[in-house]
């Protein structure tokens, strides 16, 4: 981890801590030569004996050793302030031990008082660079204990008068005390001092750096003459990197900077050390004071420009949601209408598959049925870029699923292309709507097909896998070997109309659609991988542990019942038809086009009818109430909608809906969803 910078006056601050404890360390290191100097000097005379003369030369030693740490490691990290109080302490204990191995020597005390206290005076003075008053405080309070005691032990009162005692050693207390005082007071104006450059210092310091400017000269012929950045580090140049230099060298290739036609004012593209990109507000104008030779200013505005860019972006995706809201609109007005009529026509070549008995009537009927089924997803692709929830979720086994239609677009994309499946469980649970998953790999073959016209490979691999968080996510990756994708676009693949491919061959709603029924299924999808050995897309949704509904499907399709279905729609075509498959698939049923008919024939077969189909839009009734008029004659009756809207969910469970059904629909899944209700509520009795 990098190492926090300090601010700028806490740096000065310590800078003058440094320099202040050094200057005393410089007076420590007089004082200790002084002092063994005639320590030496009454040895050598026999002022005093060796025992005496080494306790002093140790002393000094030690003061010459803690100095010497100050003095050579001062300037390279910061002083506590235990560590300067430790030095005070040190400082008046020494000065205090030298005067008692004097007195112990035999010296006369008069003479060691004047001799060594002005010492107490420079120890306390210095004190004030410290810049702590409170050093200053208990330096004085220290020199003070010490003093008297070496004045108590060595000048005791009944040696001297009390006047004589007084006169000598009193002003030196009262002294001591005055020089703290005047040195915390200093201490205190220094400090307030210091604390105001720094802070001075400080602004002009954040002034500098957050002006990206730099001011340079350049002579006609371009060269950079002299140059001045107030922010190098936001620019991305160093003086000495720009000076005699041309400078078009730092401007984007297609930038073609002259000085023809000056005053040159514009924004330009630029490179930093780097070689990244920025952009400048360049000035150049002619220099007043000297001929031939151009004065300027280049002031980064990137930042500005990507603003702008964004919003630029931002528009222009405001622009593509509110095209496809309109799309969604228009398609959702048509939706009801038009999938009634898919409707119709499913129903019919439904009814005439059969009861014919010819092939090809029957291969006929099928070509009709798969050309229905992409009328259908067309309107359901708009639909899905329109609305947040158009989908009927259902318990999927994934697995299962892809080992169906896996090989159906494997034989329609043709002989060229060998296809890849790998699934690593056979049991791999979604909540998703299966007809929108087969879109997505519909589109998703296509695009891998039209990556690769000479022929290749597509693999698919789906497995479960853990995220970050602990939650289980089915993965299912679809890998081609064609030319891959630019990454410069592999993000704007999944935009609505964006598509590489020459006119009129995409509509550019594929992949969009890909993404918007992912994100439907909780899901995500994007490029895992892209480069010129082909693409590898990546969709991950959420596992579902629920099979119930499985379960419950094996056992339906073995104790089938039959009931009395009756079917409420206002569009009689709907309704007889629907009425045909039903009666084929030995249900009895009831008809009814107005809501007041439908409560007359239910209450008229209360007992026997337990399921009613129902459109979601009968002329101008609420179906709220018209199911809460149903509900009343018959609380427990099954209401299943089929409707050419798409799923509203709250109404769903606000209403107790079993299942809502989007037109066009399988009569055989209509059959399934009658006899699961069915089954479950004989299950509940």
């Amino acid at each position: 981890m990098e190492d926090k910078k300090p601010p700028i006056g806490e740096i000065s601050l310590l800078l003058a801590e440094a320099q202040s404890e050094k200057l005393l360390a410089r007076v420590r290191f007089i004082f200790a030569s002084i002092c063994a100097f005639l320590s030496l000097y009454l040895f050598a005379i026999n002022g005093i004996d060796f025992g005496i003369c080494a306790i002093q030369i140790g002393l000094l030693i030690f003061i010459c050793l803690y100095n010497g740490m100050f003095l050579f490691e001062s300037q390279r990290r910061p002083i506590s302030r235990f560590i300067t109080f430790l030095s005070s302490f040190f400082d008046v204990t020494i000065i205090t031990v030298f005067m008692w191995t004097f007195y112990s020597a035999g010296l006369s005390p008069k003479w060691i008082h004047f001799a060594f206290f002005p010492a107490y005076f420079i120890v306390i003075g210095f004190t004030a660079l410290h810049n702590q008053e409170s050093l200053s405080f208990f330096t004085g309070l220290l020199s003070v204990l010490a003093y008297c005691l070496f004045c108590i032990v060595a000048l005791p009162l009944s040696n001297y008068g009390l006047k004589e005692w007084i006169l000598y050693y009193m002003p030196g207390l009262i002294m001591l005390l005055i020089a703290s005082l005047i040195s915390g007071l200093i201490s205190r104006n220094n400090q307030r001092s210091i604390e105001k450059i720094a802070a001075s210092e400080g602004r002009f310091s954040n002034v500098g750096t957050t002006l990206p400017l730099i001011l340079f000269k350049v002579d006609k012929k371009g060269k950079i003459l002299w140059a001045k950045a107030l922010s190098e580090e936001k620019f991305g140049r160093t003086i000495d990197n720009m000076v005699g230099k041309h400078i078009q060298n730092f401007f984007e290739d297609t930038v073609k900077i002259s000085l023809d036609g000056l005053p040159l004012q514009g924004t330009f593209k630029v490179k930093d050390i780097s070689n990244g990109m920025k952009y400048v507000d360049l000035i150049i104008r002619a220099d007043k004071e000297k001929n031939n030779t151009f004065e300027g200013n280049m002031v980064d505005v990137t930042d500005r420009e990507l603003a702008i860019s964004q919003r630029e972006e931002m528009e222009q995706r405001l622009f593509q949601y509110k095209k496809m809201e309109s799309l969604g609109t228009l398609a959702s007005g048509m939706a009801h209408d038009f999938n009634n009529i898919l409707q119709t026509v499913t129903d019919i070549t439904d009814r005439v598959k059969g009861e014919t008995k010819e092939i090809k009537t029957r291969q006929e009927m099928n070509l009709i049925a798969e050309t229905l089924t992409d009328a259908r997803f067309l309107i359901s692709e708009l639909l899905a870029l329109g609305r947040k929830k158009p989908l009927n979720y259902n318990q999927l086994n994934i697995a299962k699923f892809l080992r169906e239609v896996v090989p159906h677009f494997t034989d329609q994309i043709g002989d060229l292309y060998d296809v890849a499946l790998n699934i690593h469980e056979d049991h791999l649970w979604i909540q998703a709507d299966p007809d929108y998953l087969k879109r997505i790999f519909q589109n998703l073959f296509g695009n891998a097909r039209d990556a690769m016209p000479e022929g290749g490979i597509i693999s698919i691999e789906c497995f479960l896998a853990e995220n970050e968080g602990g939650d289980k996510t089915v993965v299912i990756r679809f890998s081609d070997t064609g030319v891959g994708i630019p990454p410069a676009i592999a993000e704007k693949i999944f935009d609505p109309f964006y598509t590489t491919k020459k006119k009129g061959k995409g509509t550019g709603l594929g992949l969009a659609l890909v993404r918007r029924i992912v994100s439907l299924h909780k899901g995500v999808v994007f490029v895992e991988k892209s480069d010129s050995q082909g693409t590898t897309f990546r969709i991950e949704i959420p596992e579902s542990s629920e099979t119930s509904i499985d379960v419950d499907t094996k056992a339906v399709l073995v104790n089938r019942v039959s009931t009395t279905v009756l079917i409420l729609d206002d569009d009689p075509k709907m309704c007889n038809i629907l009425e045909f498959f039903l009666t084929e698939l030995s249900y009895k049923t009831l008809q009814a086009s107005l809501v007041e008919e439908g409560l007359r024939v239910l209450k008229e077969n209360l007992d026997e009818c337990r399921v009613l189909i129902m459109d979601w839009k009968l002329g101008e009734k609420n179906p709220h109430e018209v199911i809460t008029r149903f509900r009343e004659l018959k609380p427990d009756l099954i209401i299943i909608v089929v409707s050419g809207y798409q799923p509203l969910h709250k109404s769903i469970k606000k209403m107790n809906i079993f299942r809502w059904l989007t037109k066009p629909y399988d009569k055989n899944r209509l059959d399934l969803e009658i006899q699961k209700a069915l089954y479950l509520a004989s299950r509940q009795k």
